[in-house]
């Protein structure tokens, strides 16, 4: 008699496929004869999962990447989404499969067919193959009526994740292009802009100053610079004109908005004033709702910054170390 392949299952989240018993000895009979047994129920015509075992949503998406055949892995947004990547979900799984030429139907996801998925584009997230960062990044390109914008933020947060770099995309960029694949034209203008020392938002609220603030003055804002004076290190700020001693930190509510954490901005923001410096800060609010008052209040502060350099009073040593793009 032979044995449901547990081992397997356990692996796989309580899953197997119809190959797989065919290969612990199972033939459709044998399969059919589990089902009414009550040992395993059936998922779609290709996977099976064990009753009694919890249902879960790693079941789910991996049954949908098992549902497409051998080598498939989760892609698009669904891999976004399951490297936790803000902005993305598994409503609707996409599963990328090596094109072998055969039509089967599948029922739990939308399967891309490709021609071929390297296995270098392949890692296992919790038990579940799914295509790398990088690659996730130039399938979100290649769909259809993606807007720009939602790629670019989707770039930014992988990176500022470290999920990605400036290396890993550039070599993405050059495999794919071989290939002459949907969005490489996007891709290649977004990493365009994204130079070696490129940094990139530290959070999606950063990220929403930046596109506030584009185009709005000669000198564009840098991100994520340490500002010290003579004597010390301050910190680092979330943004810093190159040319006037002007600071802008934007207050999330997560994270500055407790006793401690006032207390510590105070004692930095006096700190930063007394090196000569003038700093802004605007509120996550006024980021989401009130753009045009953000603009206002950055407009306000530079203005003052200006004015201190025309009057030299700003103090000699003020100055942005370790400056950033």
């Amino acid at each position: 008699m032979f044995e449901i392949p547990r081992e397997v299952m356990a692996a796989q989240h309580a899953l197997v496929t119809s190959g797989q018993l065919r290969e612990a000895g199972f033939d459709h009979e044998g399969e059919q004869w589990l089902v009414r047994n009550g040992q395993l129920a059936p998922v779609s015509p290709r996977v099976l999962r064990l009753l009694g075992a919890p249902q879960t949503e790693a079941q789910r998406v991996l049954a949908a990447v098992l549902d497409a055949g051998p080598g498939s892995a989760l892609s698009h947004t669904s891999a976004l989404a399951w490297w936790r990547l803000p902005g993305f979900t598994r409503c609707e799984l996409h599963v990328t499969r090596t094109d072998d030429g055969r039509r089967r139907s599948r029922r739990l996801a939308l399967v891309h067919d490709a021609v071929p998925l390297p296995d270098h584009h392949v890692r296992v997230l919790d038990g579940i193959p799914v295509v790398s960062p990088a690659r996730a990044l130039f399938d979100l390109a290649g769909m259809p009526r993606m807007p720009r914008q939602r790629i670019e933020r989707a770039v930014d947060n992988a990176w500022s994740l470290r999920l990605v770099s400036g290396a890993t995309l550039h070599a993405m960029l050059r495999e794919l292009t071989r290939r002459r694949r949907p969005g490489i034209a996007t891709m290649r203008d977004i990493l365009r802009v994204r130079g070696p020392d490129y940094v990139p938002p530290a959070s999606g609220l950063e990220g929403r100053v930046a596109q506030i603030l584009k185009g709005r003055w000669r000198t564009e804002l840098r991100r994520q610079v340490d500002v010290g004076s003579d004597e010390s290190w301050i910190g680092r700020v979330d943004f810093a004109d190159p040319e006037l001693p002007f600071l802008l930190e934007v207050q999330s509510e997560r994270f500055h908005a407790s006793l401690l954490d006032r207390q510590a901005d105070a004692d930095r923001r006096t700190r930063l004033e007394a090196a000569g410096f003038v700093v802004v800060r605007v509120s996550e609010t006024d980021v989401w709702h009130y753009p045009d008052e953000v603009v206002e209040q950055v407009r306000a502060g530079r203005n003052e910054a200006h004015l201190r350099v025309l009057r030299g009073v700003v103090a000699p040593s003020a100055e942005l170390v370790g400056a950033t793009r």
